[in-house]
């Protein structure tokens, strides 16, 4: 297992040869007598401004994995490239990613209207989803309303992000109530700048998560343990600036990587890591 002190996120035009009347199929591919062979058809070049768009011609399902590896703000702009990309991106899986829609000092209701916005017209399915923390604060309802939508059925990743800043404190909201209905597909968690009751963690259960990310959390010892326990799946756990334990045991069998990073002067903040069993 592997341990760290850091915390790190055509159009192809066919130029057709004039039809030569009363010459034998013969002459015609060969040429009249004497005259050299034409080249071959590999070494012809499109005239200028005739490139071809060969990514067009790909198959729906091929673009649509393409346009879901962009950044949020550049997927949903491939709608103007041409008729052919109009309904790709509501084709894809949704990756709505705040951080990549608009400037970071951009207004939250701004924000908060487009995320509404694309969740109301994208079919979906989710595949990630990505807000700041500070809207489970500040936006409670919104974005319970986000996460109960059909559109991100079957989400596999999930992030409440926060932006770390000197000595910060966590927030006293929990997660939101139906982060616990994504627990049969998520397989990616992070939770930013939130509390962790003992009563929440208790109802979260994710067989297949595989990355889980805690900063600026406030959790007690007992319970991060038994969220451990209840992601038999986990390879790698992040925690920064967590808040309300001291010790941490690893016991997993699949856990391969734990990075860390906290404080020095917060008495709450993890002093001890304990490696019991891992791969």
């Amino acid at each position: 297992m592997e341990t760290e002190a850091s915390f790190p996120s055509l159009k192809k035009r066919k130029l057709a040869a004039p039809k030569s009347h009363g010459v034998p199929p013969a002459l015609e591919a060969t040429g009249s007598p004497g005259s050299e062979p034409p080249p071959p058809a590999h070494d012809q070049q499109p005239p200028p401004g005739d490139a071809a768009d060969r990514i067009s011609d790909l198959a729906d399902a091929i673009l649509g994995e393409i346009v879901s590896l962009l950044p949020s703000k550049q997927a949903v702009r491939t709608q103007i490239l041409s008729p052919r990309w109009r309904h790709i991106w509501s084709s894809a899986p949704l990756i709505l990613d705040c951080e990549d829609l608009l400037p970071a000092d951009a207004d939250e209701d701004v924000l908060a209207g487009l995320v509404s916005n694309i969740v109301s017209v994208h079919p979906g399915p989710g595949r990630r989803f990505c807000v700041p923390s500070c809207f489970l604060r500040d936006r409670a309802a919104a974005v319970e309303a986000w996460l109960r939508s059909p559109t991100l059925d079957s989400l596999q990743e999930l992030e409440f992000w926060f932006k770390s800043y000197y000595r910060p404190q966590p927030l006293q909201q929990p997660p939101p109530p139906s982060t616990v209905r994504f627990s049969a597909t998520l397989r990616v968690l992070t939770m930013g700048n939130c509390n962790l009751p003992d009563s929440t963690v208790q109802e979260l259960q994710f067989p297949l998560l595989k990355h889980l990310g805690l900063g600026l959390v406030s959790i007690s010892e007992c319970s991060l343990h038994g969220l451990i326990t209840a992601c038999p799946a986990l390879e790698c756990l992040l925690i920064s600036h967590g808040f309300g334990f001291c010790c941490l045991k690893i016991n997993s069998l699949t856990l391969r990587s734990v990075c860390v990073k906290n404080y020095r002067l917060c008495n709450d903040q993890l002093q001890e890591l304990i490696v019991e069993n891992a791969p």
